[in-house]
């Protein structure tokens, strides 16, 4: 009798209980027919050494069961008449081996994917305090650079099952093209997908935007919330995107250079008229001190300036300046008027 090949993806449905109507009726077919004996014979066999290899004890009969099938299906000569009880009896037999080592299979299936569910669960969670910023090399050799008082979370699957980053607060990153799957980072509700090389996101919740602004290359950003519409931005060299949470619109523009992105990571904070309580927000943020303002009057300048490399005093001096206040600092404590 011509031998038919058993479809292994066929029964491995069958493990995870995915199976069509027709699709279960073959795998009965498999037990009943004798022409797919030697294939499911050898598919069992294969499946039993990788299960003796791995750490697992369950609690079965399943050794048993599986010697009994090996003996009974083995070729042996027989009478026609031998033959008809045989395979009668193989029919059987092979169908409750066939369940035993299914069970034994799918238990080792359950236990898995309840192991990969709980390493799904497993995060690395980074966090940067006031005045500091840290350069993370991730498992794939992708580059983040944290900005101080930002969140990172990765899984510990990174690079494995996934190469998904959970964002709060500012970060750059260049990212190590390759691998079976994309790079994205996740910010609110929108999911910023890498096809290029080097961006930077900005996302806070004490912020009324988030934006994303690509160095080199492409990214894709995605928002959650209006998922028929797809992909909401498409950005190239020098473009931004500033996405307002609270209205949901988004504007893209072309920036003055690609060196200015991310410039915070050389010691170079850039504002480009900027409210003056959002840049006095940023200072706290990267020198890790405490401003506050003797009046609401203090804090509506708006100003436009870079500092490069600067200590503390260097860069208060240069605000006073520019925004037109004076500021007198004692310590971490720092008070404009």
């Amino acid at each position: 009798m011509r031998q038919l090949p058993v479809d292994q993806t066929l029964i491995e449905l069958y493990i995870h209980g995915r199976c069509t109507a027709t699709q279960l009726a073959e795998v009965r077919q498999y037990l009943h027919d004798p022409a797919y004996r030697e294939s499911l014979q050898e598919w069992l066999h294969h499946d039993w050494q990788q299960l003796s290899h791995e750490n697992y004890a369950p609690e079965t009969d399943a050794d048993e069961k599986y010697r009994q099938y090996l003996a009974l299906v083995q070729p042996a000569p027989a009478t026609p008449v031998k033959q008809i009880s045989t395979i009668r009896w193989w029919k059987v037999a092979v169908a409750a081996v066939f369940t035993g080592i299914i069970a034994l299979t799918g238990w080792r299936w359950q236990q898995h994917l309840r192991q990969r569910a709980f390493q799904e669960q497993q995060w690395v969670q980074l966090h940067n305090e006031a005045g500091k910023r840290t350069k993370i090399t991730l498992p794939d050799s992708s580059q983040v650079y944290l900005d101080a008082v930002s969140s990172l979370q990765y899984n510990k699957n990174y690079g494995v099952t996934n190469r998904n980053i959970i964002l709060e607060g500012e970060a750059y990153f260049v990212v190590k093209h390759g691998g079976a799957h994309p790079f994205s980072v996740q910010t609110g509700n929108l999911t910023t997908i890498d096809v290029g090389t080097a961006f930077n996101i900005r996302y806070r919740h004490t912020e009324p935007a988030i934006e994303v602004a690509v160095a080199e290359g492409i990214v894709n950003v995605m928002d959650h919330a209006r998922p028929q519409t797809g992909v909401l931005a498409r950005l190239t060299q020098q473009q931004q995107l500033h996405f307002d949470t609270a209205t949901r619109e988004a504007t893209v523009q072309m920036l003055p250079d690609a060196e200015s992105i991310g410039a915070w990571r050389h010691g170079v904070l850039i504002f480009r008229q900027q409210p003056l309580k959002a840049v006095a927000a940023a200072l706290e943020r990267y020198y890790g001190i405490n401003i506050r303002f003797d009046s609401p009057e203090a804090a509506r300048g708006v100003i436009t300036t870079i500092l490069h490399h600067s200590t503390v005093d260097e860069a208060l001096d240069i605000v006073a300046i520019t925004a037109g206040v004076s500021v007198k600092r004692s310590g971490k404590e720092v008070l404009i008027k």
